[in-house]
């Protein structure tokens, strides 16, 4: 157990204002592409109109979903067990204390990372969200159906294809304390692998 809070404290430590991380989340952007009705000819229409783009990009980043995400560090796996660990330290002590205060600096230090995955996701869903709604309008959807439809799926997408901490989208091999030791720094290769 002290090896692993070494080794988590360790990724925390790394991890702390990585502006490198944050701007890596920007490549997820791709992962709302398909070859459907958002391809890359689609996706650049829906991207063409900005009022209705920026307005989806606002609906999405506001979203109780990406709200949820931004709230805990529901990002990295190793981040939200790190902010569970403090959580459960307690009020016992200057060695609890400081965890504590430590896990609050983790915390502000995953936050570019956090604001990255929300932008990235906010970004690319916005062409997905809107080339979906339209979709599902001309198979007869109402507006507001098309519109719960289309969220879902791209909820479906953005949690299959973003790193996630819930524990259903996380394997037994990454739970794992050899998954921890070895995908500190590859859990959503592993994701992806897995999809």
């Amino acid at each position: 157990n002290k090896f692993m809070n070494y080794l988590n404290g360790s990724v925390g430590s790394v991890m702390f204002f990585n502006t490198r991380s944050a701007i890596l989340q920007q490549m997820s952007i791709v992962n709302y592409i398909n070859f459907a009705d958002n391809n890359i000819l689609a996706a650049a229409k829906a991207f063409a109109n900005q009022k209705q783009y920026w307005a989806d990009f606002a609906f999405i980043f506001n979203s109780d979903m990406l709200k949820q995400r931004r709230g805990g560090i529901g990002t990295d796996i190793n981040g939200a067990e790190l902010a569970q660990a403090v959580a459960r330290a307690g009020d016992k002590g200057i060695v609890n204390q400081s965890k504590i205060v430590i896990g609050k600096l983790l915390q502000l230090g995953f936050l570019p990372t956090q604001i990255g995955d929300n932008i990235a996701i906010a970004t690319g869903g916005a062409t997905f969200y809107r080339n979906r709604i339209n979709k599902y309008k001309k198979e007869g959807f109402s507006n507001k159906e098309a519109e719960a439809k289309a969220f879902t799926d791209f909820q479906d997408i953005t949690q299959s294809t973003q790193q996630s901490s819930r524990p259903d989208m996380t394997s037994k091999q990454q739970a794992s304390w050899i998954g921890k030791l070895v995908l500190n720094f590859q859990n959503i290769t592993s994701q992806y692998n897995r999809i």
